[in-house]
């Protein structure tokens, strides 16, 4: 039996289950394939539109995610039931429900479209969990049961990648109708300004109104200027802080001293939280060499010149001291070399953007 990672995706997404809690139900085999079929026709075909039709580029990237997923979990569904001969017939094409969902979604663009398909997604990928974890405690069949309970981790991962998207996009909903409402009011007091100069003919009403303004200012101090920011500064570096200068180009170890290869680039989201580093691995001398994102809390530094000293029996070397500088520190993760060489390329914007429009133009030569 061929199970895989990526098997988690296999129902990413059971769009328009029913609302009765999945994990009430007793699932047979049939049922389990015939819906996680049908999800997965579902989203690669919603994943496809995502890429096309949605404004926000980690909804276009999340459905990129979805279609490249559920067309690998495809093969994989139809090559385990092949070699553990599971009597059933996969669905050919989507039920009512889906389809109706699909439609809807072809109708959308852009704000709209990620307003809708992500809620979906999140709702989805809810009752997905609940399947899986009710059809690995409770399925009969064996093969089944095991991919099912392989599954859930991965489930719960993209579960959380869904709401994380649905939460931003709830932000910038809120933003825009608050910039919405601030504009309505700038109107109405351009126009209420308006209205006054034209009732008010021989500005006398402006004029005291100036002079008033003129007093007042005359008699309170200018301290705007110097009005303190709603930030506190920060005015020196403490020995655990690392500049991004100072740790792109550091050396990456195991546990065990082996050299994985360097740190190549740091990665910040817009909280300014450092998210994950990337690391060059294999190649030689640059040629062939892949990044691989490693996230930050996965990282531990170690001292080479502290190593050194308490080799030697001296321990007085003190990691919180304000002499200490980053100078001699490798940075250590636990993995092997093997293990790095074969983990995913990490991929950047530019890269992501560069095969949507090969994409694009791939489609179009094929229409021409």
């Amino acid at each position: 039996m061929k199970t895989t990672a990526f098997a988690a995706t296999l129902a990413l997404t059971l769009p328009l289950l029913a609302t009765t809690s999945v994990s009430a139900l007793a699932v047979t085999s049939e049922e389990f394939v015939n819906k996680a079929t049908i999800s997965d026709m579902f989203e690669v075909q919603s994943g496809k539109l995502a890429a096309d039709k949605a404004k926000s580029e980690d909804v276009r990237d999340f459905g990129e995610q979805m279609v490249d997923d559920h067309t690998e979990t495809t093969d994989d569904l139809m090559e385990l039931i092949k070699d553990e001969n599971i009597d059933v017939q996969p669905p050919t094409e989507l039920d009512e429900k889906h389809q109706a969902n699909l439609d809807k979604l072809k109708n959308l663009s852009g704000a709209k479209f990620d307003q809708t398909y992500i809620p979906m997604q999140v709702l989805a990928h809810e009752q997905a969990v609940n399947l899986f974890e009710d059809y690995s405690k409770s399925g009969d069949n064996d093969a089944l049961k095991e991919w099912a309970v392989d599954t859930v981790p991965t489930l719960k991962e993209h579960l959380e990648e869904a709401r994380d998207l649905n939460t931003e996009l709830s932000k910038t909903a809120k933003t825009a109708a608050n910039d919405d409402k601030a504009m309505d009011k700038s109107a109405d007091k351009k126009t209420m300004d308006k209205v006054t100069d034209e009732t008010d003919v021989d500005g006398a009403g402006n004029m005291a109104m100036n002079e008033k303004a003129e007093n007042k200012n005359a008699d309170t101090p200018r301290t705007g200027r110097h009005r303190p920011p709603s930030f506190e500064y920060v005015t020196q570096q403490s020995a655990s802080d690392w500049t991004a200068q100072t740790l792109i180009g550091k050396s990456v170890e195991n546990n065990n001293g082996e050299t994985l290869g360097e740190v190549n680039n740091v990665i910040l989201n817009e909280k300014g939280k450092v998210v994950a580093i990337t690391v060059g691995v294999g190649g030689f001398l640059g040629l062939g060499e892949k990044d691989v994102g490693v996230p930050f809390e996965a990282l531990k530094f170690r001292d080479e010149d502290a190593v050194d000293n308490n080799a030697d029996g001296d321990d007085t070397a003190d990691a919180t001291d304000d002499t200490v500088t980053h100078d001699n520190e490798v940075v250590v993760i636990d993995a092997t070399k093997e293990q790095l060489e074969a983990a995913p390329s990490f991929v950047w914007l530019d890269e992501k953007r560069d095969k949507r429009a090969d994409a694009e133009n791939d489609a179009d030569t094929a229409v021409e």
